[in-house]
């Protein structure tokens, strides 16, 4: 039986939409001996079909998984793209840090996004400490605005190869962004709550497109996060790897320093001389805290 390879991009009511290298979509079902070796099929799985006689197909095979992200669940991501917007809602930097470490974690590579930039007023210095803090850690950080087209050449660049998954709390623009990126999907856009200042979700499922003009390159349209917590087996001790600057500072008296109260820490010496973001260091502080006293109550 020959077999094509191909990509699940989207998945719903036991049937999968697989994506062939040529561009073509086939709707498949799994075959029945699949579940016993998996629990379940996810958009951006890699797999073998066989095509039936009516043009569908069976999924024969799945291929092993590089990476995992839950909530929603996807597989394969090269990026995540986490939108934040700069009001309406208001940004969330300590949830921007729990995707950050969720994201290098996962080995997938982070690019935060502020959106509706065009409400940035009287801020720009504002917005610019905190991009300045993101980029001395090594992250890219784009500045848009989906309803005015702007900074969007950049950002498409940067989505032009890879699978890339986007991310954010509801309302912070990702449908609109989408709408820039894919003009022809025409995604719902959700308005935003003006007594509650939160979103409404509009995507209600994961999926994958094709980004216009590039062979390779895909975004990911998810029903989004809301609260997300680091996995339930990180360590106190493994969270300041995924704080790239911490590697800038100079070395530490203890190897297993946590950074906190520890004395002679070179990432505190590197706070205290403004070479480390302060507020960014507090956010870790609060990360570590919460890791701490879920360790205390599962001992």
């Amino acid at each position: 039986m020959e077999k094509q390879q191909g990509m699940v991009v989207s998945g719903y009511g036991g049937f999968y939409q697989i994506r062939l290298p040529d561009g073509q979509i086939v709707n498949c079902k799994p075959r029945g001996r699949l579940k016993k070796t998996f629990s379940k099929i996810y958009v951006g799985d890699r797999v073998a079909i066989s095509f039936l006689s009516d043009g569908s197909g069976m999924i024969e095979d799945i291929h092993q998984r590089r990476n995992f992200l839950p909530r929603p669940n996807i597989v394969n991501v090269d990026q995540i793209l986490i939108v934040l917007a700069w009001r309406m809602p208001a940004y969330d930097l300590l949830l921007l840090d729990r995707m950050l470490v969720i994201a290098q974690k996962a080995a997938i590579q982070p690019l935060i996004c502020f959106n509706k930039i065009d409400l940035l007023d009287d801020n720009i210095s504002q917005y610019q400490k905190i991009k300045d803090a993101y980029t001395r850690a090594g992250f890219s950080v784009f500045a848009v605005s989906a309803t005015q087209n702007t900074g969007m050449d950049e950002l498409r660049a940067a989505l032009s190869h890879g699978t890339t998954v986007m991310a954010g709390q509801s309302g912070v623009g990702k449908s609109s962004l989408l709408n820039r990126l894919l003009p022809e999907e025409n995604a719902e856009v959700g308005d935003v709550s003006e007594r509650l200042r939160r979103g409404r979700h509009t995507t209600r499922y994961t999926r994958i497109l094709q980004l216009p003009d590039s062979n390779d390159g895909f975004i990911a349209d998810t029903p989004g996060f809301f609260i997300i917590e680091l996995p339930a087996d990180f360590t106190a001790e493994e969270l300041a790897q995924y704080y790239p600057e911490f590697a800038t500072a100079a070395p530490c008296r203890f190897e297993s320093c946590l950074h906190h109260r520890e004395p002679d820490c070179g990432v505190k010496e590197a706070v205290a001389a403004g070479e480390i973001d302060q507020d960014r260091y507090q956010r870790y502080l609060r990360l570590l805290s919460e890791i701490q006293e879920r360790e205390v109550q599962y001992r």
